[in-house]
């Protein structure tokens, strides 16, 4: 133990800290041990050793005492420290409360930047950092690609596949195992009345294991399950489970109807589980078996059947390398033969991609959008930054002399240093706490109008928003608290305790300006980008297709059971008889294929008299199958000769054909294409005579050369005699006040029809549009909340300079000076503010520009018109955030000014 008078000079009489402070108290003690020992009678020699003797090991005294003098120490610095926070805090927060108006102002401003990237994160992290949900180590899970040459010499990067492309990858070693899926697409499930649509994914059973997921119920099908022949069965996505079925634990062992057969359930999937991609999905069907049941077996050994995706999970010590070089060649020597005819590029690539899609070799264009989007969401943070920096610089003006009082009486500069940047901070966790209250509720709207083909399973609030939110919160603390911390303690004591109140010297600080102008520079590229994205939507919505897609309804007929073709093609017929009679429908035909949905080629024809048949490098030509009235239905115009639908174009009747003007220029370019010769089958050599020229459509893009088209409405080609797939009916109006009138005809056409599928055409073609719409969209609420949050900021400290040059208004009213001159000195300044941001700003806009033409549709990424009406519009937002405070100006009492001083 140590002696008593040590222990009592460290508990009364504080710490020490230095070794000489600790030698110093020992040797005190000591000697005081021995003087008393002396008293006694003791020789010096007998007092020093006899003391030695109690005191023991003096370096473990040392060290003991050094210990718990650290130990004091901290323990001491962190009860200060954490007193002092509180009283930073409570101080802070009294602050707050004394200012509500000003409070306000800086919450809600970074409530609007920080509400914007917590929304933004979500489809960010959505589309480009997180991988579809309950994939096991997706590191090494590849989504499969093929890059090959087209006709015209163009490289072209594709995911789909043929089932016999999927057997030759099967083969490849470097693969552990790979697996393929189809969908989502729309069947009915369901009978009659209760029937419905679902998204439905053809999968193999081998997709499930590669990808490393469980079945939250009952279990996935099996290989036995999936192949040709086999007994029907189903998984449940677990959304769907929820929603249709109430979680109902019996659901096991079900039957479920559908399209054209029953299904056994036999699992659910785990929540949130969306497969190799993030489309959501309704139900998990066997590939092989499902197929056949829809289409027969025609895709087994076809190589001109595209329709599947491939994705597979790299082996134990495989390379992306090592891997796309054997399957690259097991693909090409799977299509040997049609290299070999000059029909398939032979230096064909398989590109192994990541299972982020939006990485990969062929990312959408939503995804491309987002990155930008991303950015954009960042700009405006921090603009809003620079906001409430400046909102703060032009406070401390008016806190500088309490600053100094403060500096004076000896509070260190770092104190308050700190205590304006707990104060900022507190302040953007004010603004926070709003934004993702909105976020909440504002995020799951968002997703749906933005991205309504990609699942989103979270409420908006989870672990990886919350930490971007936090970090983002920490952020805009710093920008905004450092700035204002430093330059307000930058403080010459003995001007600021003499002056008698603040002022502002030439309306504020330089570093304000700056502020002022980089929030409008930063204003204008977001501006012009909402502009140019605007703009884009704008043409492509009012592109011409080359049909009336507003104004045309496709109607598809499902089956109670599989209905022989000439079965199916009665029922259309019937059904479309009586759609015609419908008041609203001025027209309706039978068809084969759907624009921006389904299109067919089945090689090129023979024209006598050619050598060679011109070869377009999108391919085709793309032939259809319509019935009498197409062309009117779908608004194409007859440009030679005449359309489909005279009293000979029926079954049985010579062949006739329609063909596009792209074809016509390039198979007959001396314009004799009327009453030329196409011949399909060399064994049969049967003319399908050309009757009539009609103007080109898109086919399945809104981007696209225009391709070679064919229309038929007999025997014209010997490998496309099947049924009608769909009724385009035509209407005078809004398709929506007729559809459900074409429905309820459709169904009692007759008792084998199932269900009917009526939607727009225009809902086809959406989903071309949807990166511009989401482009236009965001740019266009980020732009604003930039405007908005710009536009505040410069009336904020405008109203600010005002208040702190009452005393010169009052002077320069006292001598003379009148209301209009004071305005303009106001409106002046707020108009050379956003004078020079704009200025920036559109320089800033116009070297960016490059970067954004990729995204832009039909619009000069340069176009004067956006920037001219970007840059009038913020000089229109200067002159109003300058009117108010240039009245308050006006309203400035001489007497009351000068006698305040």
């Amino acid at each position: 133990m140590l002696p008593d008078g040590v222990r009592r000079f460290f508990r009364l009489d504080g710490v020490l800290g230095r070794d000489d402070d600790v030698d110093a108290e020992l040797q005190h003690h000591f000697e005081a041990a021995v003087s008393a020992h002396r008293r006694q009678g003791l020789s010096e020699d007998e007092a020093r050793a006899a003391v030695r003797a109690r005191f023991g090991d003096e370096r473990a005294y040392r060290a003991a005492l050094k210990r718990i003098g650290t130990g004091r120490v901290r323990m001491r610095e962190k009860t200060e420290w954490g007193e002092a926070i509180v009283r930073s805090v409570v101080r802070a927060i009294r602050g707050m409360r004394r200012n509500p108006g000003f409070t306000f102002s800086v919450a809600f401003v970074l409530a609007l930047g920080i509400g914007a990237n917590a929304v933004m994160f979500g489809v960010v992290d959505r589309l480009l950092l997180s991988p579809p949900q309950h994939i096991v180590e997706h590191d090494d899970v590849r989504l499969l690609h093929v890059q090959r040459e087209i006709f015209n010499g163009e490289t072209r990067t594709m995911r789909s596949f043929t089932w016999p492309d999927y057997q030759d990858l099967k083969s490849v070693s470097a693969f552990a195992s790979v697996g393929a899926y189809s969908g989502p697409q729309e069947v009915i499930v369901g009978r009659g009345e209760e029937a419905s649509l679902a998204d439905a994914v053809q999968a193999t059973a081998s997709l499930f294991p590669l990808l490393g997921v469980s079945p939250s119920r009952g279990r996935f099908f099996t290989e036995a399950e999936d192949r040709l022949g086999a007994e029907p069965v189903a998984v449940l996505a677990h959304e769907y489970w929820e929603r249709e079925y109430g979680q109902n634990p019996d659901v096991l062992g079900q039957q479920i109807d559908i399209s054209q057969a029953s299904y056994t359930i036999i699992g659910i999937a785990p929540p949130g589980f969306t497969g190799a991609e993030l489309a959501p999905a309704d139900l998990w069907i066997p590939m092989q078996r499902s197929q056949e049941i829809e289409q027969g077996d025609g895709w087994v050994d076809s190589r001109g059947w595209y329709w599947l995706q491939a994705v597979a999970r790299l082996g134990d010590g495989a390379t992306t390398e090592a891997a796309e070089a054997e399957s690259s060649a097991a693909h090409r020597a799977g299509r040997a033969e049609m290299i070999e005819q000059d029909f398939y590029d032979a230096d064909a690539l398989i590109i192994a991609g990541p299972v982020i899609a939006a990485r990969g070799p062929n990312p959408t264009s939503e995804a491309q959008v987002a990155r930008w989007l991303g950015g954009v969401s960042l700009i405006v943070l921090l603009i809003a930054c620079f906001n409430v920096a400046n909102l703060l610089l032009a406070r401390a003006v008016t806190t500088r002399r309490e600053m100094a009082v403060r500096l004076a009486l000896g509070v260190g500069r770092g104190r308050l240093v700190a205590e304006v940047v707990l104060e900022a901070m507190l302040l953007a966790l004010l603004g926070a706490g709003i934004a993702m209250g909105v976020a909440r509720v504002l995020s799951g709207t968002v997703h749906r109008v933005l991205l309504p083909g990609v699942a989103f399973t979270d409420s908006g609030l989870d672990g990886r928003l919350l930490g971007f939110a936090l970090l983002a919160t920490l952020i805009a603390g710093l920008v905004t608290g450092v700035l204002p911390a430093l330059q307000g303690t930058r403080t010459d004591l003995t001007v600021a305790l003499r002056s008698g109140g603040p002022r502002s010297s030439g309306g504020g600080s330089r570093l304000r300006v700056a502020l002022l102008v980089g929030q409008a520079a930063l204003s204008v590229v977001l501006l012009v980008g909402a502009g140019l994205f605007v703009k884009s939507l704008d043409r492509a919505e009012n592109l011409d297709l080359g049909f009336d897609q507003d104004r045309v309804l496709v109607t598809m007929l499902e089956w109670n059971e599989s209905l022989p073709a000439a079965e199916r093609a009665s029922v259309y017929s019937e059904a479309l008889d009586r759609v015609r009679r419908l008041p609203g429908v001025r027209e309706a035909a039978l068809t084969y294929t759907i624009p921006f949905y389904s299109s067919i080629s089945l090689g090129q024809p023979r024209v006598p008299g050619l050598d060679s048949v011109p070869r377009h490098h999108n391919g085709g030509p793309y032939v259809n199958k319509v019935g009498a009235g197409y062309l009117e239905t779908m608004g194409l115009s007859v440009r030679a000769g005449r359309g489909i639908g005279a009293p000979d174009d029926t079954e049985g009747a010579s062949p006739v054909a329609v063909v596009s003007e792209s074809m016509a220029a390039a198979y007959w370019p001396a314009g004799d294409a009327i009453g030329s010769c196409m011949i399909f089958d060399e064994d049969e050599p049967v003319c399908t005579e050309v009757i009539g020229v009609v103007e080109n459509h898109r086919r399945q893009a809104l981007v696209e050369d225009d391709p070679h088209f064919l229309y038929y409405v007999n025997q014209g080609h010997p490998d496309f005699q099947g049924p009608p797939q769909a009724i385009m009916v035509g209407t005078d109006g809004d398709p929506e006040l007729v559809l459900e009138a074409v429905r309820a005809e459709a169904r009692d056409a007759s008792t084998q029809v199932r269900f009917v599928n009526a939607t727009s055409l225009a809902d086809f073609v959406e989903p071309e549009l949807r990166s511009w719409t989401m482009g236009a969209a965001m740019f266009t609420v980020f732009g604003a909340l930039a405007l908005i949050v710009a536009a505040w900021g410069l009336y904020s400290v405008l109203a600010f300079d005002v208040a702190l040059r009452r005393h010169e208004l009052g002077v320069r009213t006292a001598l003379g000076a009148g209301v209009g001159r004071l305005v303009h000195m106001v409106i002046r300044r707020a108009v050379g503010l956003v004078g020079v941001g704009t200025a920036l700003g559109l320089l800033i806009a116009l070297a960016a520009a490059p970067f954004v033409r990729p995204l832009l549709f039909q619009v000069p990424e340069r176009d004067p018109m956006t920037y001219g009406v970007v840059a009038a519009l913020l000089m229109l937002v200067g002159c109003a955030a300058g009117a108010v405070p240039a009245m308050r100006a006006t309203r400035v009492d001489p007497r009351e000014a000068l006698t305040s001083e």
